[in-house]
């Protein structure tokens, strides 16, 4: 699902189920994961891949080439600014792992 004022621009995959939240904006070359969630204005630069089932609080961004593993949960307007694993919840500028999901 594609929201009302989201942005996919080319070259972008989006995956099975995956929300695409008003005004989000999906840069050239990302990879969004079957499931993924990106809430309202998160913002990903260029040639970033988010995991299956992870999820992007509102205005949570990721700079380009980040990699955000499967199961994982970015908190609202945190800052993704390297690579994060699977199955954690990052919060803050820059984000950082809060801690890991059971």
């Amino acid at each position: 699902v594609v929201m009302a004022q989201a942005v996919v621009n080319p070259d972008a995959h989006v995956g099975r189920g995956a929300i695409i939240n008003t005004a989000a904006i999906v840069e050239h070359d990302n990879v969004i994961g079957n499931y993924a969630h990106l809430s309202p204005n998160a913002a990903l630069g260029g040639a970033v891949r988010v995991g299956d089932l992870s999820h992007f609080g509102v205005g949570a961004s990721a700079l380009p080439l980040v990699q955000v593993g499967r199961n994982t949960t970015v908190g609202a307007g945190a800052v993704v600014h390297r690579d994060l694993p699977d199955d954690v919840i990052a919060v803050g500028i820059p984000a950082h792992v809060l801690r890991t999901k059971p």
